[in-house]
């Protein structure tokens, strides 16, 4: 756990797969920009907590143990966190997401039970059982696999919060039915993980998908062109990056206390609804379209015809000599499948003319991150090339 007799030490965290020459340039990143910047008491991560070609041009994030404390606070005070309850901690400590856990447990006095072995969800839920697990904090992959698994939660495990990527409602629904208490959230990297969690009174039904509630250390508003902007006690100091041309830059991106994100969204009083990223807008034949809107037609498609294999398929934009994008579907099966003609035709009939997928793309492996997440811009690259 992070030490507080090393409040004021500057740490970084980061993937043990990046390779020895990754790791020496993001610490010397890390090292340069403290310095520059007079930095105490930080925890330098990687906005992109997985392995891929480009690390050493990975984007840090320097984020005080000040601001993952306010976090932790407002998070075990949503919750209702004790020190009787149990934490699991399967995300790892280089993501918000598992390094949050261990502030949220110094500050409430309950305990935390580690697996950093990779992942696998009948060890997972073996661990729950055998130690009487009574909170956790997942992705909508690990969920995934549970379900998949047929394990079901048992009755003391009062709270799983899913963040980390889009949650289907489909997804949320089949969970609930193995008992498991699910808690959609939003957060991202730059506020110390969560800023939004549904509440535990959702729990009470199970009928649709809450939206994550605001958390009380957390202001948000959104511009003009609903891209949300958020200030508070979590959010981070600043970025370190190494440039293209080996430069070291660092520099905070907060405008008068406020933090532009990179996602579009609805805010409903208290709760947010996430539309996409701004990377997922996208132009086909000069017509607007959300790959985000596509993505959830395409997994309600596979949730009604019964598709066990929902985690082989991606779609995916493509660059378009003609319509300057056109949609794709990515499958990782060893052959081509009369399935897939099938699904196709479906997902085609229930799409604008122009958002209809115009070609299908075979790959041995959807490249993800270690959080289960796509890795796209290394999906483009296998695909199209650079």
């Amino acid at each position: 756990m992070v030490a507080t007799e090393n409040a004021l030490k500057n740490e970084i965290l980061l993937n043990p797969r990046f390779t020895p020459q990754e790791t020496a340039s993001l610490i010397e990143v890390a090292q340069k920009v403290s310095s520059e910047m007079k930095l105490q008491g930080h925890i330098w991560l990687s906005t992109s907590g997985s392995t891929s070609e480009a690390a050493i041009g990975n984007k840090l994030v320097a984020l005080s143990k000040a601001a993952f404390l306010a976090s932790a606070q407002s998070v075990n005070e949503h919750l209702q966190v004790s020190s009787s309850d149990t934490w699991l901690q399967v995300l790892p400590r280089f993501h918000v997401g598992g390094l949050g856990i261990e502030f949220r447990a110094r500050l409430s006095g309950s305990r935390v039970v580690s697996d950093f072995e990779k992942w696998n969800a009948e060890r997972a839920h073996q661990l729950i059982l055998a130690e009487k697990i009574t909170i956790a904090s997942m992705v909508p992959t690990q969920i995934f696999d549970l379900i998949q698994a047929k394990l079901k939660s048992p009755k003391y495990l009062r709270a799983v919060i899913v963040g980390g990527g889009a949650l289907t409602e489909a997804l949320y629904l089949e969970a609930r039915r193995w008992g498991w208490p699910l808690l959609p959230s939003y957060g991202m990297t730059e506020t110390c993980s969560q800023i939004a969690t549904a509440t535990l009174e959702s729990l009470l039904s199970s009928e649709r998908m809450p939206q994550p509630k605001k958390l009380n250390h957390v202001e948000w508003r959104v511009t003009a062109d609903k891209i949300l902007e958020v200030a508070g006690t979590s959010l981070m100091t600043c970025y370190g990056q190494r440039q293209a041309d080996g430069s070291i830059r660092g520099w905070d991106p907060k405008a008068e206390g406020w933090f532009t994100s990179e996602d579009h969204v609805e805010l409903l009083g208290s709760f947010v609804r996430v539309t996409g990223r701004k990377s997922d807008f996208v132009k086909i034949g000069g017509e607007g379209s959300s790959m985000a809107r596509l993505r959830e037609i395409w997994d309600r498609i596979l949730e009604r015809e019964k598709c066990g294999t929902r985690q082989q398929f991606v779609l995916i934009d493509a660059k378009s000599e003609r319509l300057g994008s056109e949609i794709h579907l990515v499958c990782a099966l060893p052959s081509p499948d009369t399935s897939v003609g099938f699904l196709r035709d479906i997902f085609n009939r229930e799409v604008l003319p122009f958002e209809r997928i115009r070609e299908v793309k075979y790959i041995d492996q959807i490249p993800r991150s270690d959080l289960g997440k796509v890795l796209w811009a290394k999906l483009k690259r296998d695909l199209y090339g650079s």
